[in-house]
């Protein structure tokens, strides 16, 4: 098995790769089983990254939220720990650490309010298991959240097996296009 340095590599890579009309139809399909989904249905509150070109598009979910009038919140570093913040259709951005947009707004949304955190990630297996970015933020969100996690997999982003760690969490529903 590929070590997690290795495996972080290649998964990059092959999202860096995967463009075109499949990837867009692909992504369609992810998050229309997310809006049908009971998870999404019961929440008024979602945490959801703002997406970096090789990740899955989220400004149609953050849309669709505003639109069904969900309440959307977005992770932002600041002294090496993420917090989450909630945006509107008024929200200003910036690039921020690791490249990731970030609101401009600081103010700390709790995280025990949050109904549904969509999470992101570089691979996963169909029980739930996640390869992160390395920073080990989600690991430490998903170690004390208790609302329901749900994650969008590409199928190149579905494995059989990962290189997990005792602090590696699980994402309790992984969406695929089946």
């Amino acid at each position: 098995m590929l070590d997690k340095k290795t495996l972080r590599i290649m998964q990059k890579q092959r999202l860096a790769d995967y463009v075109g009309a499949q990837r867009v139809d692909e992504e369609v399909i992810l998050r229309d089983l997310l809006f049908r989904s009971n998870q999404w249905q019961a929440a008024k509150i979602i945490a959801v990254v703002l997406s970096t070109a090789s990740e899955v598009n989220t400004q149609p979910i953050i849309s669709r939220a505003w639109a069904e009038n969900k309440r959307t919140v977005v992770p932002k570093i600041i002294n090496k720990q993420m917090i989450f913040v909630e945006i509107t259709a008024h929200s200003t951005f910036y690039v921020g650490q690791m490249n990731i947009k970030e609101p401009t707004d600081s103010t700390i949304f709790a995280i025990n309010l949050i109904d549904l955190a969509i999470i992101p990630g570089l691979a996963f297996t169909r029980q739930g298991e996640r390869l992160g970015f390395g920073a080990g933020y989600y690991d430490r969100f998903l170690a004390v959240f208790n609302g329901d996690t749900v994650a969008l997999s590409l199928n190149i982003q579905l494995v059989t097996t990962l290189p997990l760690a005792a602090h590696d969490q699980k994402v309790s529903h992984i969406l695929i296009q089946s």
